[in-house]
Parts: structure tokens; sequence; C-alpha cells
């Protein structure tokens, strides 16, 4: 179809794995989160300054992709997700392994859920410990050629409600384009006029809108009281999720976890590059030429650590980066 293909051209970029961190988390129950409130609540978990972020919320499960540099497009589709879709029909429960010549990576796919995906050197390392870890017994591996054809082959099957949910506004209004649809049986040449009618209007009238807004806010400060009130209730809304914060991110003592991981460490052939606690989680940074697997280990017997895991390896570099989850110890 000509106009899927324009489309495509112009108005999406595929966000690829090695320029992307994942991170998934998962709330009790279905809740609704925009985009500006994701971002001030998590993007202390990015391994970086300042990161852009796409995210996309599904039952219960918050996807988030931090990234570095701008991409031109309005709508992102992270790489990660893309073939996750493609593949989660095919193997609902198994770890993928994508082979190439230099960079590997996983996709970790359970319960027809994204669990994780990440780059790596050397994979070979690490696949019993992510089996085991996720309670998993299936591994796929994927040569480079095929994965570049099945990758050519999710992006024909992109539809147009697809491309949607990744440009709406909030996350709370990913559903509304599926839900006209299905209630109203527009024809297809509507549908494609509607959503391309959506696409150009946000291209061309951003810098309108937020000179609008900015007018409305100032003749609220000082006119209107009925706005006043609505500002007031926003503000009521900002401080219920700051509380809701503060209770999904247990008190850490930084001294304390450090003082034990470096007492772990010490002495093992390891030296600590950086360290970073962001509510119940923790980073470390590490140079070593011992095997990665020790340190994984050494990591699963300290207490008060939980969920460790290894999110990236550089043999050549000798560099290793681990996570981990620090025990609630009460607000």
């Amino acid at each position: 179809m000509k106009l899927k293909k324009y489309f495509l051209t112009y108005f999406v970029d595929i966000l690829p794995v090695e320029k992307s961190f994942f991170f998934k988390t998962k709330f009790e129950k279905k809740i609704k989160l925009d985009k500006a409130l994701i971002a001030l609540n998590y993007k202390k978990n990015a391994p970086y300054d300042n990161p852009l972020l796409v995210t996309l919320l599904e039952e219960k499960n918050l996807y988030i992709w931090f990234y570095q540099t701008a991409l031109k497009a309005k709508i992102i589709i992270p790489e990660s997700y893309l073939m996750f879709s493609f593949y989660k029909t095919q193997y609902p429960n198994a770890l993928l392994l994508i082979e190439a010549e230099e960079s590997h990576y996983f996709m970790i796919i359970k319960d027809k859920t994204l669990l994780n995906s990440y780059v790596l050197d050397d994979p070979e390392d690490f696949i019993e410990m992510e089996l085991a870890q996720h309670g998993l017994s299936s591994v796929v591996r994927i040569a480079k050629a095929e994965y570049l054809r099945d990758k050519t082959e999710a992006l024909n099957a992109l539809g147009f409600q697809d491309l949607y949910k990744w440009n709406s506004l909030t996350l709370e209004h990913e559903n509304l384009l599926p839900k006209m649809v299905n209630s109203v049986a527009y024809p297809l040449a509507f549908l494609l006029f509607f959503t391309m009618s959506i696409e150009l209007y946000h291209l061309n009238s951003v810098e309108k809108r937020l000179a609008e807004v900015e007018e409305q806010y100032q003749e609220a400060k000082v006119k209107n009281d009925d706005i006043r009130e609505k500002i007031n209730k926003k503000r009521a809304k900002v401080e219920k999720w700051t509380l809701f914060v503060q209770r999904e991110l247990p008190y850490a003592d930084l001294a304390t976890v450090f003082l034990n991981i470096s007492k772990a460490f010490k002495e093992k052939g390891f030296t600590f590059k950086s360290l970073s606690i962001v509510g119940s989680r923790i980073r470390i940074d590490m140079e070593s030429k011992e095997d990665f697997i020790k340190g994984l280990n050494i990591l699963n017997k300290i207490e008060g650590l939980e969920n460790v895991s290894l999110k990236h390896t550089n043999k050549k570099r000798a560099s290793v980066s681990y996570e981990a989850k620090i025990i609630e110890q009460g607000l």
C-alpha cells in the first residue's frame, strides 16, 4: 500500500535495541498515567542523564524505553517491542537469542509478556542464568539474516491502529482509535484520511498549542476563578501521585547497602566504576577480568538484595553492569 509506505517513511522511526535501555514495571491494578507523570517518576531508572523516553501501558504492565539522541519522526516504535509483537504468538514462553557477528541480544518473553531485552557481547554464559531466573526452559536462536527478514515482515504487518497507539498524547487514550473503529463502521478510506489528518495536525500545530496553553494559564491566574479551581484539582492530583511514588519506592540506607557490597567484593578481583540507587533499585558498574558469573554469585549472597540480574557486559573492555532490588525495609 503506497499510502502506508509513505507514512512509514516520513512519520515513523524504529528505536534500535542497542541505542535504548528497557525498563518494565507492573502494577497491582489497572491505572492511568500520562507521559509527563511517567517521566517524572521513572526517568531516574535510566543509565544516563536527561533521557528521552518512549512509553506504553498495556493492562497492568508499564514499558519504558530510555534513549539519548532525539529522533526526527513523530512516531517512535522500539525495535524490541516491534519484534516482541511479531514473535510472542509463536514463542509465548521463551528466551530468544538474536545472534550477530559482534553484539547479540536477548529477548525474554513469558506468558506473551515482554520481560527484558538487552545487548551483550558473549551471551553463552548467561543463558542458563536467565532461564532459571524467569522459570523458562526454551531457548530460540535466531540468525541475523533471519531476524532481518522477520523485521521487514513485522514492519509490513503494522496497521494504522498499531501506529496510532504510539502517537497518543497520553497513555490513557491509547485505545481511542480501536474503540471508535469497532463501534462505528466507517469505510477504510475515511479511517486512513482520519489518521493522516491527526498526524499532520500534530506536526503543524505543536507550537501554536503551547502558546494557547500558556495564555490560558496566565488568564486563569488573574481572572478566571473556575480555571483556578481546575488548577487546584490538578495540583491535588500531583500530590496524590507523589504519595503513590513514596509508597512504591521503599527507603534504602545508602551507606549500609554500599558497605555490604564493598565488603562482599573486597579482594575478589572487581573494581567499582559507579554505584547508583533509585528507590528500591540498585545499579553497579564494575571492571574485572574475573568471570562475570562470579560477581553475580557474590551479589546473590548479600543479605538485603534480591532479583539480582546482569544488564550489560563487554569482555573487550572488561566491564560489567549488575542490577538488583533492595528488599524493602519500610518507609
